[in-house]
């Protein structure tokens, strides 16, 4: 089952004309990584979409896309909060997320999107 950052990558291997070897050596990652990344066996690390984003020169447009399907490829995150404030925010957050309508995910996202836009 190919995930979408899987689809996202063997994408940009075929727009730039790469194996799976050349993008794994760009990359300075095995070709086994690149393949369980895209076949959804392995998540991508903390750090891996950045990479690839740096690696291929993606604009801002491709970039976050690169990044939107990651985030839709995980079933987990870890997030570290630096004030009490925050890690009151992130505990209770994980505790209702499943519970949320999606009217309220909705608002949610539009408030953190805000801040991308900056």
């Amino acid at each position: 089952m190919t995930t979408e950052i899987g689809k996202e990558l063997r994408k940009l291997r075929i727009d730039e004309d790469e194996r799976l070897l050349d993008m794994a050596a760009r990359l300075d990652k095995s070709s086994a990584f690149i393949s369980a990344v895209e076949r959804g066996t392995k998540t991508p690390p903390e750090g891996f979409v950045e990479l690839v984003i740096k690696a291929y020169k993606l604009a801002e447009d491709a970039a976050a896309s690169l990044r939107r399907a990651a985030d839709r490829s995980r079933k987990s995150f870890t997030l570290e909060a630096d004030t009490l404030l925050a890690r009151d925010t992130a505990g209770l957050m994980a505790r209702r997320m499943n519970s949320l309508s999606e009217e309220e995910l909705n608002n949610i996202f539009q408030i953190l999107s805000k801040k991308d836009a900056k």
